[in-house]
């Protein structure tokens, strides 16, 4: 009987090498930009989201002391 392991080539072993080879660096490079970017959309949201609370906490408010 023929193995086939024999006469195929190791597609596994060249992904893994076109992988550490071209493709690591990129994807750790933009992993670390994206998480940057993430951490100051998070900072950017949470300066909006206090903003937002406190304006809504002043419509209230005026409309408090405009009902009585």
């Amino acid at each position: 009987m023929i193995n086939w392991k024999d006469y195929l080539p190791d597609l596994k072993g060249a992904l893994a090498g076109f992988y550490e080879e071209n493709v690591k660096e990129t994807v750790e490079a933009k992993t670390q930009e994206f998480k940057t970017l993430l951490e100051k959309n998070l900072a950017l949201n949470l300066n909006t989201q206090k903003a937002l609370i406190a304006i809504a906490l002043g419509i209230f408010l005026l409309l408090a002391i405009a009902y009585f």
